[in-house]
């Protein structure tokens, strides 16, 4: 085995054994979706978050996906969620369905549109939960700018616990060598519903991205790892996340 494969093979090995804390937290095991789909296209993906300093050191979470697109416009996926927390038993927290929509490009911006939607069920005596995205995509160049407003809403009658959420994920990358990228990602909440705004939990901070289809692999390779640091209320019980995803891609 080449060092090139052994190290491919580590890290997707690292990924599946690296399973994941509450997926309230942004960007806990979420990721920065585009509004492009390839058709024929089927990719399976893991990505972790863990949690870095404060009480909430070591909590972490990890989704499993397998997407695949149905046409330019239409990919389906399903997801499970893996729930790691320090003393506590690893466990399977929620499965899910998403799809995504390519709708268009707004004329005169250059900016792609697509729309995202899930319904997650939680396993543990929870309700169902349904999110919606809206996804914009800038593209010029080696640059690439990625903004996804979020809605959640829990799809209970318990009171208190039905409250419509808002937040955000966001990145900026740039190419800077052949199938890597360097840049920014943030992840954060926006509010609830009848109360926007205030001090919320953020992340944000460098990521890379790099892309490779070995000889040896019959599937392109993804690996995307970076470290976002805690701001606003997320600063009240961490210092920040690790951040980790691969992905495999094939056409059939």
């Amino acid at each position: 085995m080449t060092r090139a494969r052994s190290a491919a093979a580590g890290v997707f090995t690292l990924a599946l054994c690296w399973a994941g804390a509450a997926a309230a937290e942004p960007g806990l095991g979420q990721t920065v979706y585009t509004p492009y789909v390839n058709n024929g296209l089927t990719e399976f993906e893991v990505r972790s978050g863990r949690l870095s300093g404060g009480s909430a050191d070591g909590d972490q979470t990890t989704v499993y996906e397998l997407e695949h697109g149905f046409s330019d416009r239409f990919s389906l996926a399903v997801l499970a969620e893996v729930e790691d927390e320090p003393g506590a038993a690893r466990k399977l927290d929620a499965i899910a369905v998403e799809g995504v929509v390519y709708v268009g490009q707004i004329p005169g911006l250059g900016i792609d549109v697509g729309l995202y939607g899930e319904y997650e069920q939680r396993i543990h005596n929870e309700s169902g939960v349904a999110e919606g995205k809206l996804l914009l995509a800038k593209t010029q160049d080696n640059f690439q700018a990625l903004l996804n407003l979020v809605v959640k809403k829990p799809l209970t009658d318990r009171p208190g616990e039905n409250t419509t959420e808002y937040g955000y994920a966001a990145s900026t990358t740039w190419e800077v060598a052949p199938y890597l990228r360097l840049g920014l990602e943030a992840f954060g909440d926006l509010g609830v519903a009848g109360a926007l705004g205030g001090r919320q939990a953020h992340y944000i901070g460098p990521m890379a991205k790099w892309e490779t289809h070995p000889s040896w692999l019959p599937a392109e390779l993804e690996i995307e790892a970076g470290y976002l640091f805690a701001a606003g209320a997320a600063r009240d019980h961490t210092d920040g996340q690790i951040r980790l995803l691969v992905a495999l891609e094939r056409r059939f």
